[in-house]
């Protein structure tokens, strides 16, 4: 292996599916040289597991130069990993509690599970700001609207993850908060003056970076900088702007170059080189090695060609290399964790009332779940979701966007069951056939109870429901957080992170 290509592939790490080690995988290991390597849930079974994985990786390098080992792991319904260690509710729900010092034990028990599982950088939190109802690639994985407090609470999270020995890498520059596009499917574009952007989207990033190890990009176009191309492959947005305006001196990792976003239109290996020109330090390639050998051989031709200055791989090289040499090593898996039980701590105490009130009779009452399989880019395909668990407490269930059969089908139920009904909405404001099924549910009972469970949008849809609750999750924690509030008398003390109309 050349030099070139030795920097090459040290400026990108990749994923692979499977939960071992296999001879092909060790093989590619060795023969690539790569920077870092990324665990999904198609790796982790269990921490035991995952940890056994991450220990075979680590054993491929030298012990003074370790391996980025990095996860998704923000809280919520982003996470890779569930069991076996402490579930962290989403970040909207961690703010919708107030309190800064929650939100950084938080990120504390998430660096002490990481480390247990022998991963070293965590991809979180994210910086975007919940600026748009129908955006559902951010949503509840945002601290919030305003981009101070929000700036607040995933300042004090990333310091818990670094107190923690992990790598906090603040997300998606410059925001993705206000798009209504998923980037996973295809490249969203905001159009938005200057003066807005630097106001709000992109002021927590300038709140925070000054002393952060780590970003990482968003494949979204801001206009009012690069009417063109992507943050991700944006001199503009990479140099000019982060590097030169902000004064961000650490590791600046692209988002994954499979994304749609990337892949249709300028194309994965040829964005990579892009997004080095432009100032991107790693390039994430999340699924296929064949893309990440077509990468190394584009990068290795563009430094050849003078597209590519071998100064600029150098540079990204230098700072991957001073990342790695940082890293904090694995912990027992036996330790003892810091803050056990903080996440059903945030998910009772986000527990938000909008109206009416928040106390319901488990013996007289019928939970009512809006069930179904989504696929969102970042969570991929989903149909997992905690319920109301109370003695005598009775369950219905019903499709996501129910037809007019369906809705029938439930309204009788709760007729012939006599029984309170106790909603949990899930994205009713996106789902035009949820929210005609609530609304026929208020007409034979007025006294329902809704919960929103995901962004708090829907407790702004139903303005003659008498009694609504937001939890900003349909996660374990924040389920169990709503039956603290709902059945065990816990005051619903949670306040809106972000305005909702109507309410």
């Amino acid at each position: 292996m050349n030099d070139v290509r030795a920097l090459a592939a040290g400026v990108i790490a990749s994923g692979f599916d499977g939960y071992d080690l296999t001879p092909e995988i060790a093989g590619a290991i060795d023969a690539l040289g790569l920077g870092g390597w990324i665990l999904f849930g198609r790796n982790t079974r269990t921490v035991e597991q995952a940890r056994a994985l991450t220990d075979a990786i680590r054993a491929h390098y030298p012990p003074d130069l370790p391996p980025i080992l990095a996860i998704d792991q923000e809280g919520g319904r982003v996470a890779r990993l569930r069991e076996g260690l402490e579930q962290i509710p989403a970040m909207m729900a961690v703010a919708a509690t107030g309190d800064a010092e929650l939100a950084r034990k938080a990120g504390e028990q998430m660096a002490f599970d990481l480390r247990r599982v022998g991963v070293n950088v965590d991809y979180a939190p994210v910086l975007d700001l919940a600026l748009e109802r129908m955006n559902t690639v951010i949503g509840s994985r945002s601290f919030g609207a305003d981009p101070r407090s929000a700036a607040a609470f995933a300042g004090a999270f990333a310091e818990g993850l670094e107190s923690g020995g992990m790598v906090a890498t603040f997300k998606h520059f410059p925001g993705h908060g206000s798009t209504a596009v998923d980037s996973h499917l295809e490249l969203p574009a905001i159009d938005v003056d200057e003066t807005t952007l630097r106001s709000r989207d992109l002021l927590p990033f300038s709140l925070l970076l000054p002393r952060a190890r780590a970003l990482m990009t968003a494949h979204i176009v801001a206009r009012a900088f690069d009417p063109a191309k992507a943050a991700t492959l944006s001199h503009a947005l990479l140099t000019d702007l982060l590097r030169g305006e902000m004064g961000f001196r650490g590791v600046a990792f692209t988002d994954c170059m499979e994304m749609d976003a990337i892949a249709r239109t300028v194309g994965s290996a040829t964005g990579a080189v892009d997004a080095l020109v432009a100032g991107a330090d790693c390039v994430l390639i999340s699924h296929r090695l064949s893309v990440v050998r077509e990468a190394i051989d584009l990068i290795e031709k563009a430094v050849a060609g003078g597209t590519l200055s071998r100064e600029r791989l150098e540079e990204a090289h230098r700072r991957v290399l001073e990342l790695r040499r940082g890293l904090a090593p694995p912990l027992p898996l036996d330790a003892a964790p810091p803050h056990p039980g903080v996440g059903r701590e945030i998910g009772r105490r986000a527990v938000t009332l909008v109206r009416g009130e928040a106390r319901a009779d488990a013996s007289a009452g019928v939970a009512i779940s809006f069930e179904g399989t989504t696929t969102e880019g970042v969570q991929g395909t989903h149909s997992q979701h905690a319920e109301l668990q109370a003695e005598g407490l009775e369950h219905l269930y019903a499709p996501l966007d129910p037809d007019d059969a369906a809705t029938e089908r439930l309204c009788e139920e709760v007729r012939r069951s006599g029984r309170r009904p106790i909603v949990l909405m899930r994205r009713a404001h996106v789902y035009a056939g949820q929210a005609r099924a609530v609304e026929r549910i208020l007409d034979g009972r007025p006294d329902a109870l809704l919960i929103s469970t995901r962004e708090p949008f829907d407790a702004a849809e139903f303005a003659r429901a008498r009694d609504v609750l937001c939890t900003y999750g349909d996660d374990r924690p924040s389920i169990d957080g709503l039956n603290d509030v709902i059945f065990g008398g816990a005051a619903p003390a949670g306040t809106l992170p972000l305005e909702i109309a109507a309410v």
